[in-house]
């Protein structure tokens, strides 16, 4: 079990990890690269799901490219993707069954690519449910929608269309498979900012600067077209637009938040792995455990994840209860170079 902590209060043995703006932890990095899209099917059983990559898949005989389509666009970056079947029309119950099923499975990315007045419910129920498993489930995961304002690290906001080579239009709910899977597929130590769109050669609709910065600063994820008809990410943002000083402006970059959740994600298994319930509670166990963190951390400094790191930033202690342990971990995730200031003096 996994979570995070306000009290030393937990019952169940687990990882409780608190994430601040300087105190993050983990193991060994892991994979990425599966996107978990919620999505009517044409074919098949309602609530069934179908695991498809870029050389196989098992959908149901008769498959229309209708419906394998958005697992395409998801491809394009991620390794995965897991399409859960919602039958031809769904409702706010095939939605909450797919969340039941969604609290056992391993993903990186959920996406639910649909918009519009009759989906706010469902998208507000997505974003709930997003907060309670990372909260309460310490699962380190994010959820990409269309035009909804999350003011949340973990909700990525999606509201841009494209156009495609085949003059095929894109609406924002679309293109959030792109988003998920780029999001998905993306290391821990790279950002999508700049990232190309495949098969895409405009932008719907087109926007001025101030329009983009506008949205931006509304916490909007959103792609620009230069002039040889490139289509890329302008900023690679979540939702986040409340900062506090427990969550900074660089919680609003995803690359920085990609780094949080693999460690928590990390840490998690190979604490359940290799400790619970194996490992005396006393200085020998306790410095073990600190010996592999340290360990770790240093690897996410040797992959640019992570800066400064020095190993007297991790501290183990003895926990209130004779079963419990305290992990005080200071990091300092790095971000990537996305802004020039650039003076040019003439003489």
């Amino acid at each position: 079990m996994a979570g995070t902590w306000n009290n030393q209060n937990k019952i169940l043995p687990g990882a409780y990890i608190n994430f601040l703006t300087n105190a993050p932890l983990s193991i060994t990095p892991g994979d990425r690269g599966t996107v978990l899209l919620l999505q009517e099917v044409s074919k098949g059983t309602k609530g069934d799901i179908y695991t498809v990559t870029a050389t196989d898949n098992d959908y149901p005989s008769g498959i229309t490219s209708q419906d394998s389509f958005l697992a395409g666009e998801a491809l394009k970056g991620a390794n995965t993707v897991k399409v859960y079947n919602l039958g031809t029309s769904h409702t706010n119950a095939e939605v909450e069954a797919a969340l039941t099923a969604a609290k056992t499975m391993d993903f990186d990315v959920l996406v639910y690519p649909y918009d519009g007045q009759n989906f706010d419910a469902i998208k507000t129920a997505i974003a709930a449910w997003i907060t309670a498993m990372v909260t309460n489930e310490g699962k380190g995961i994010q959820a990409v929608l269309a035009n909804f304002t999350g003011n949340s690290e973990n909700i990525i906001n999606v509201a841009h269309g494209v156009k495609l080579s085949d003059q095929s239009i894109l609406t924002p709910a679309q293109t959030t498979a792109w988003v998920a899977g780029i999001t998905a597929g993306a290391k821990i130590s790279q950002s999508n900012t700049g990232k190309k769109y495949t098969g895409a050669i405009d932008v719907v609709p087109r926007m001025t600067k101030a329009e983009m910065e506008s949205a931006v600063s509304a916490g909007k994820f959103i792609l620009k077209v230069d002039t040889a008809q490139n289509v890329t990410a302008v900023y690679d943002i979540n939702s986040l637009t409340t900062l506090t000083e427990e969550k900074g402006k660089a919680f609003t970059k995803n690359r920085v938040i990609r780094t949080l959740k693999g460690i928590n994600n990390d840490i998690t298994e190979i604490f359940e792995a290799n400790y619970v319930g194996t490992m005396s509670n006393n200085e020998d166990g306790r410095s073990l455990l600190r010996a592999t963190l340290i360990q770790y951390f240093g690897r996410l400094g040797e992959l640019s994840a992570i800066k400064n790191f020095k190993s007297e930033d991790v501290e183990v202690k003895e926990g209130t209860d004779s079963d419990s342990v305290i992990i005080n971990c200071y990091i300092q995730p790095v971000d990537s170079i996305e802004k020039m200031y650039i003076t040019v003096s003439l003489s």
